[in-house]
C-alpha cells in the first residue's frame, strides 16, 4: 500500500470501528495505531480491509504472526 492508500484504509477502521485497539480495546492515537491482519500475510492474508484491523504497536508486536490473539499468547494458552 502507498501511504495515500494507507492513510484512507486507517481512517474508514477508523469510522467503522472507533480509535480502538482491536485486541486490548485501549484507545490510540493515530500515530500509535498499526495495522493488524486478522489472518497473518505469512498464512495467506492479504492487505484487504476485511482483513486488516486496528491495534496498538504492543499487541501487533506480540501476536506476531499467530493465528491467535495476543493475550492468549501472552498466557501461554497455546
Amino acid at each position: 500500500m502507498n501511504p495515500k492508500q494507507k492513510r484512507n484504509k486507517k481512517q474508514q477502521l477508523i469510522d467503522l470501528y472507533g480509535s480502538y485497539c482491536w485486541w486490548c480495546r485501549q484507545n490510540i492515537s493515530q500515530k500509535n495505531m498499526t495495522f493488524d491482519h486478522l489472518l497473518p500475510k505469512s498464512h495467506g492474508g492479504s492487505d484487504s480491509f476485511e482483513n486488516l484491523r486496528l491495534s496498538c504497536f504492543p499487541c501487533n508486536n506480540s501476536r506476531g504472526n499467530s493465528l491467535y490473539p495476543p493475550s492468549r499468547i501472552k498466557n501461554n494458552y497455546f
